[in-house]
């Protein structure tokens, strides 16, 4: 044990030493961990500007108009009497969508004719053109409800009884672990993951590189070796992920489920298949500028091989194979599951047996190409050898 712990204090020391490394881990991980959810602070777009051009004129077109400003997705910015001013200001952008109601809507409805009204987004954002169209719906839904409630009533049905027929079907939402439904909680706990991932992988394989030239020969075993610097990454792995745990999703406000101690457990093999795999792909490359060029270009492709961005069960199977080589796709799955969803340990039992079964496999396959280096590197030529007598 005190000889891991020296090759870790050795290992710990070399990562100090080195700025490059050290800013890719420890500012890397902090600057992407609070800076990249900035974007989706507001997570959900609100009051979308529309514009309604009513060429009714009535007092039901007036109502539909209020009530469609009422709504939480939509704001009435306009309220024109001709279609081409409203078409010139959403492809200037003023409004994004717009809402027509026709002459002749509240004579309709007065006659028990069924009513029509126009909506137009710009579905270049899909996020804002979504708003309009959910927004406008909920509210002619809402509107058309009132209608028929009316009419019931009108027509001696009891006010309980014409509820139940207005609205058979009442719609009650409640999102479980995504509270306020936006894309950021969906999306941002999981690349906090890969980011440590991304920026450890980068660094521990610069470090490794680094380290070759001055490297002694008739060292530690390279299985000792692998596992003492697996151990002096552990704790600054641990304490970034513990900063990302506590302050980077109480400032953003994500859901967090689970205690500390059983989220940074979660992580626990994650953080370890991570760092071995680091020390193989030092071991693969030539240069610290190829662990950085090549680990920044993979960056993307990892991403969606996770599973999250793009559903796991529309990915053909060997791209889902090759995904559950990389540490971030199980451990992906096992802290969302754990800290966000609130699910115990053992319904992750896989994905963290997996994650440990991924950290033995590399340190092994580090380990492995550690001794053939240097076998290689000890093995001199009889040339060689004859030219130096």
């Amino acid at each position: 044990m005190s000889r891991l712990l020296r090759i870790a204090a050795e290992e710990l020391r070399c990562l100090l030493a080195d700025r490059g490394a050290l800013v890719v881990l420890v500012a890397g991980t902090l600057f992407y961990g609070f800076f990249y959810p900035l974007p989706y602070r507001d997570q959900v777009a609100r009051a979308v500007p529309v514009a309604v051009v009513d060429l009714d004129r009535s007092a039901a077109s007036r109502q539909l108009t209020r009530m469609i400003d009422a709504t939480e997705q939509v704001g009435v910015v306009r309220v024109l009497r001709e279609r081409a001013e409203a078409e010139r200001l959403l492809r200037s952008g003023v409004v994004a969508g717009v809402v027509e109601i026709p002459d002749g809507f509240e004579r309709r409805l007065l006659r028990g004719e069924t009513g029509r009204v126009g909506a137009w987004g710009n579905a270049a954002y899909l996020l804002l053109y979504s708003q309009v169209a959910g927004g406008v719906s909920d509210a002619v839904g809402t509107f058309g409800a009132g209608l028929t409630l009316r009419r019931l009533e009108q027509a001696g049905v009891p006010p309980a009884t014409a509820m139940a027929l207005a609205q058979p079907l009442p719609l009650d939402i409640h999102e479980l672990f995504n509270p306020g439904g936006g894309y950021g909680t969906y999306v941002v706990p999981a690349v906090l993951v890969l980011i440590l991932q991304q920026t450890a992988l980068i660094a521990i394989g610069m470090v490794s590189v680094g380290r070759r030239d001055g490297e002694r020969q008739g060292g530690q075993p390279p299985l000792g070796d692998v596992l003492g610097r697996m151990l002096a990454y552990l704790p600054v792995q641990l304490l970034l992920a513990l900063v990302l745990l506590v302050f980077v999703h109480g400032v953003y406000g994500f859901p967090r489920q689970a205690s500390l101690p059983l989220a940074l457990w979660t992580l626990l093999p994650f953080l370890l298949a991570t760092s071995a795999f680091g020390l193989l792909l030092g071991e693969v490359f030539g240069s610290r500028e190829t662990v950085l060029q090549v680990l920044m270009l993979l960056g993307v492709p990892m991403l969606f091989l996770a599973g999250f961005a793009w559903p796991a069960e529309a990915m053909p199977r060997p791209l889902l194979w090759l995904g559950w080589l990389l540490p971030s796709s199980a451990g992906i799955d096992g802290f969302l599951r754990v800290v966000q969803m609130g699910a115990p340990l053992r319904e992750v039992a896989g994905a963290w047996t997996g994650l440990w079964a991924l950290a033995l496999a590399y340190a092994g396959l580090a380990a492995w190409a550690l001794r053939r280096r240097r076998a290689q590197r000890g093995a001199v030529p009889a040339g060689a050898a004859g030219d130096a007598g």
